[in-house]
């Protein structure tokens, strides 16, 4: 336990450290310098109070340099708070600016995250483990400023001042209460955290369930599922009641042992004390002195429990978010002899890939796309497809094999400049929350009205998007949900097209469209992919009638290739699943035709 804390304690300092900026730090500084005026004034004021007591008791009737040194003492109260107040406005700015740049860091990390992390993720989970995390790590910043090293500072003080004036006695009564406060809220810390934990943990379930049903609500209002959606989330707030009951619970528990601790200390001191005034060996003073640092010790001494105490309810919600942070990156090897210019040569040499070690996708897969020419994929459903997209745009990293790119095997290149040389249409397109402007210019940062407007003529767009009230400035929804699946694809085919990439890539991207519209954008990919490398995966063999090549895969293999009339004169898989799909067609419409009948 104590491994992990420190452990963790390191990962905390080292964000607190890579989060600062110059201006950071320099903000920090005067603040841990308006910290320690304020302890030293909180810690020196009570000095002026002895004076003035002790002054009242010898000469009772010169009240002038008593009621001074009162008002000394009241002033040093005034300060501390008033610098305190300050300190907390200089703090403001570079607490904000740490945060901000902390919540950049985490967002930047979990983008470059490789696949394999994303396909396993909760969306709910992920967004609350983050929003967990950055309170944690505001909650541990403010604990530091406001009540750790004032903490530190106030106490340090009383201990040097007792010291001065020869209580070596106060001076160690102060320490050991000081060390039974520790150990009772040490012990105090230890026992929350796992309950902490459990806690967040099951929030970050509900939250991830209340999430997962508001991005599916039509499926949830397709089968009228609402209360069913609603019981599951209501049994896990139940255990995520249960549980911070628990805490709170265990929390009042040891606040009150601390307490009993603090009156045990208290009585002590002021027992000791009153016997110190008694034999003469104290002035009355000198007990005002140690009875008001008693009193003021108070709140340092809270002010550093309840330090911890957050400190450990915090690391617990903390950890998730370390732990996500922990996550490696996908990696991005360079060289210097990277080639600048691309023709679009692309290679697959004996690439093999899997999902785990039980789940073969492709077994040994090669073949050659000559710049500028078009290859069809076609295969059943799971024959690796989409894993060979995946493959070629590093979302995932073969088992074995390369793949070339001009000669250059894509390791080689930076993850950016190869995701800029290849534009992938998927099947299912997936849309940014803003307007269709946004979402096809997102390919290519920066560029004109007149470039997004070209890209959608050229996906045979821009007549729609002219005749919408709002055109090109439309917003679309959430995922794009207020297009059709077409008017979707085609705005994914815009983007690609945006992009002007060597490497066109279009994964069952007219499975959603009607015939009709399927011809026009079957028509523009043969127009816009031209000059450019092509891979087109369908199903619909209609779609790859016209590569240079088609390949057909089966059981992590590539079964045969060709072109289109040398595969259908071949009794083979292609030949097969031609035959399947015109038969199939031809028995719908008979039947639909005997049906009319």
């Amino acid at each position: 336990m104590i491994a992990s804390m420190l452990a963790r304690a390191r990962t905390i300092y080292s964000l607190l450290s890579e989060s600062a900026a110059p201006f950071v730090k320099r903000r920090l500084v005067a603040t841990l310098l308006l910290i320690a005026i304020a302890s030293v004034l909180t810690g020196l004021g009570p000095i002026a109070l002895k004076y003035a007591v002790d002054n009242f008791s010898r000469q009772p009737g010169n009240g002038a340099i008593s009621i001074l040194l009162v008002l000394l003492y009241a002033a040093s109260q005034f300060m501390s708070r008033a610098i305190s107040d300050v300190r907390s406005f200089v703090y403001a700015r570079a607490e904000r600016r740490m945060f901000s740049q902390l919540s950049e860091r985490v967002f930047c990390h979990v983008m470059h995250l490789p696949l394999r992390f994303h396909v396993e993720r909760e969306t709910g989970a992920l967004a609350q483990t983050i929003d967990n995390g950055l309170q944690a790590y505001q909650m541990i910043l403010n604990r530091i400023v406001f009540s750790l090293l004032p903490g530190i500072g106030e106490l340090a003080t009383t201990l040097v001042v007792l010291f001065r004036f020869q209580h070596h006695g106060f001076v160690l009564l102060f320490a050991a209460g000081i060390v039974c406060f520790t150990g009772a809220w040490a012990v105090s810390t230890f026992r929350i955290a796992d309950r902490v934990r459990r806690a967040t943990n099951i929030y970050v379930s509900a939250v991830s369930t209340m999430i997962d049903a508001v991005l599916n609500y039509e499926t949830v209002k397709f089968f009228a599922a609402e209360q069913a959606v609603q019981e599951r989330v209501h049994r896990k707030l139940s255990l995520t009641e249960n549980e911070w009951v628990d805490f709170y619970r265990s929390s009042a528990r040891n606040s009150l042992s601390v307490t009993v601790v603090y009156g045990m200390v208290f009585a002590l001191i002021e027992v000791y004390a009153a016997s110190e005034v008694r034999r003469g060996s104290m002035s009355v003073g000198d007990f005002v002195l140690a009875n008001t640092f008693l009193l003021q010790a108070l709140r340092p001494v809270e002010l550093l429990g309840n330090a911890m105490n957050v400190f450990s309810q915090s690391a617990a919600m903390l950890c998730s978010m370390l732990d996500l942070l922990n996550e490696p990156p996908e990696g991005a090897v360079r060289i210097e002899s990277a080639p600048v210019t691309i023709a679009g040569d692309l290679v697959f040499d004996d690439v093999r890939s899997s999902y785990g070690t039980q789940r073969e996708i492709l077994k040994s897969v090669s073949f050659r796309v000559p710049a500028g020419k078009t290859l069809g994929i076609v295969g059943s459903s799971g024959a690796g497809k989409s894993t060979l997209v995946r493959l070629l745009v590093r979302l995932i990293e073969p088992d074995a094999g390369r793949i070339l790119l001009d000669g250059t095997p894509i390791t080689a290149l930076p993850l950016r400049q190869l995701r800029r040389l290849v534009a992938v249409v998927p099947q299912d397109t997936a849309l940014f929350n803003d307007t269709i402007a946004y979402n096809i210019a997102f390919s290519k940062p920066g560029c004109s009205q007149s470039e997004v407007e070209d890209a959608a003529r050229a996906a045979h767009l821009h007549e729609f998007i002219a005749g919408l009230p709002e055109g090109y400035e439309t917003k679309i929804g959430e995922r794009g949900i207020k297009l059709s699946g077409g008017e979707r694809q085609r705005i994914a085919i815009a983007r690609a097209v945006l992009q002007r990439p060597r490497i066109y890539v279009f994964d069952e991207a007219t499975s959603s469209l009607d015939s009709r519209t399927e011809r026009e954008i079957l028509q523009n990919i043969y127009e816009i992919s031209r000059s450019s490398t092509t891979l087109i995966i369908g199903h619909r063999l209609s779609t790859v009638v016209h590569a240079d090549e088609i390949i057909v895969l089966g059981g992590g293999i590539v079964l045969e290739r060709g072109t289109h009339s040398e595969l259908v004169d071949t009794i083979g898989p292609y030949a097969d699943l031609w035959r399947a799909q015109f038969t199939y067609w031809e028995e719908v419409s008979d039947g639909k035709k005997g049906a009319v009948r």
